[in-house]
């Protein structure tokens, strides 16, 4: 085998490695967002659970954290850190 044969087929592998690594690499940021979305459904589920072992209603709980109504939303900078 010359050289040039074993370049271009190093090239080949190198290339079929790059994707390999690609597609894992897709595969691991889907799995990412998945756990990120469950663990706001976790956080969620908390919420809940600490109002109904606490007795608290959720017009209750949006009176002592400031919330007037429903309707009005924190806004991006009250709400996200």
């Amino acid at each position: 085998m010359t050289k040039l044969e074993e370049l271009e087929k190093r090239k080949k592998r190198l290339e079929a490695e790059a994707e390999k690594a690609e597609q894992q690499a897709k595969k691991y940021q889907e799995t990412a967002k998945q756990k990120k979305q469950e663990s706001k459904r976790v956080e969620a589920e908390i919420l809940s659970e600490t109002l109904v072992q606490s007795g608290m209603s959720l017009s209750e709980l949006q009176d002592l954290i400031g919330i007037k109504n429903n309707s009005q939303q924190p806004t991006k900078s009250e709400g996200e850190v």
